[in-house]
């Protein structure tokens, strides 16, 4: 009979333990050693990237540091989320 009590007290003690502060919208302490971010750094940005690219030459292949070949960018293309498959794990 003390093994069940025990077992329920210590069961209810670790639940309220894993629901603890965990109410309402959550939100990001502020940082330690460092100042917070502004009020403007914090909105959102909804607008383009614009990104500078390199030279590339068509007729190199180019590798990463595993040896991997690293595609060619086709900034010109679009690209069509909708033609892409599920990507099963492993």
């Amino acid at each position: 009979m003390k093994r069940v009590i025990k077992t329920g007290l210590a069961i209810s003690a670790l639940a309220a333990l894993a629901s603890c502060g965990l109410r309402g919208d959550l939100e990001t302490p502020p940082p330690i050693f460092s100042d917070p971010p502004s009020e403007e750094a914090q909105l959102p940005v909804d607008a383009a990237v614009q990104f500078a690219a390199a030279e590339i030459d068509d007729g190199r292949v180019y590798y990463n540091s595993l040896g991997g070949e690293i595609p060619k960018p086709a900034p010109d293309v679009d690209v069509e989320e909708e033609s892409m498959g599920e990507v099963s794990p492993g």
